[in-house]
């Protein structure tokens, strides 16, 4: 039989090039790497390298299993982190839950700190309507939302939230939209025009969004901005839209006073039990910092 030991010899081996490299990776004497790939060789009557000098050169035997070789030691190496560092996090896996205002800057880099910060922690990235999201927040300990801030009684509710900033919106539309030509531009011109609007936006703030007879309703950003760059115009966050925006597929149409004080808080909600965890703390100090610089 085989062991870690082996595996991972043989896999340093073959990706260094020689034993004496190898060895070095990790951190062994270059006999004990030989013999280690030695035995594996002897246990299953394999050559596993061809010794060109001081190349240790992958034979067809070496290079068919090294995939499954490889795959072995990296989860082997994952298991042995998770139980040494047991003590240190309880959580194997986020599930992070968002809706159409979050910019995907923040995402990233959430994501980014995640990976950095607790690289054994999974991260699931939901996108959710506003419902099912505070039910998985209040009913699983993993479960954590990025979404638009609303006043509502939570008092049955095992979560709790912090405010992190509000989101300036704006209205959109493709360049070539009869909208562009209108000046001055009206809310009676918007009510008048088929309008996209985010399914969010209607189950939240319905009183805000709805505006044009005709309406459509669409659940998922990327659909809703691809419908967007061929007609209708939509409410849209500036953050979510600038890279459209710059590449002049959408253009922001002058619409100060509408939109002037339309700006949509953003909050990060979490479970209570989730309250006094060094993952939550790291989170929130990280959403903080982002929300001073890029929110309002």
């Amino acid at each position: 039989m085989f062991s870690y030991e082996h595996l991972a010899a043989f896999c340093a081996t073959l990706e260094e090039g020689s034993y004496s490299q190898a060895a070095k990776k990790l951190g062994k004497d270059r006999t004990t790497v030989r013999e280690q790939v030695k035995a594996l060789e002897d246990s299953y009557a394999l050559t596993l390298f061809d010794i060109q000098g001081k190349k240790a050169v992958p034979s067809k035997e070496g290079d068919a299993i090294y995939r499954h070789a490889k795959l072995l030691v990296h989860n082997t190496e994952r298991l042995n982190s998770r139980m040494m560092d047991n003590y240190k996090t309880e959580f194997t896996s986020f599930d992070i839950y968002h809706d159409i205002l979050v910019p995907n800057s923040l995402i990233v880099h959430v994501d980014h700190y995640i990976k950095r910060a607790f690289p054994l922690i999974k991260v699931n990235w939901l996108h959710r309507n506003r419902q099912d999201i505070l039910h998985e927040v209040s009913s699983k300990p993993n479960a954590l939302a990025l979404m638009q801030y609303r006043l509502h009684n939570k008092t049955e509710q095992n979560y709790e939230y912090i405010h992190l900033g509000s989101n300036e919106l704006a209205v959109f539309c493709n360049p070539n939209h009869p909208l562009t030509k209108v000046k001055p531009l009206g809310i009676g011109d918007l009510e008048l025009a088929k309008q996209y609007v985010s399914e969010n936006h209607i189950h939240s703030l319905a009183e805000v969004f709805s505006v044009s007879i005709d309406q459509h309703i669409v659940s998922n950003n990327d659909v809703l901005l691809a419908l967007l760059q061929h007609d209708g115009w939509a409410f849209s966050s500036r953050a979510l839209v600038a890279p459209l925006v710059k590449t002049g597929q959408l253009v922001e149409l002058p619409t100060e006073e509408i939109v002037a004080s339309l700006k949509i808080g953003l909050s990060f909600y979490y479970p209570i039990s989730m309250k006094r965890s060094h993952e939550l703390e790291g989170l929130q100090s990280v959403l903080r910092a982002y929300a001073k610089e890029h929110l309002n």
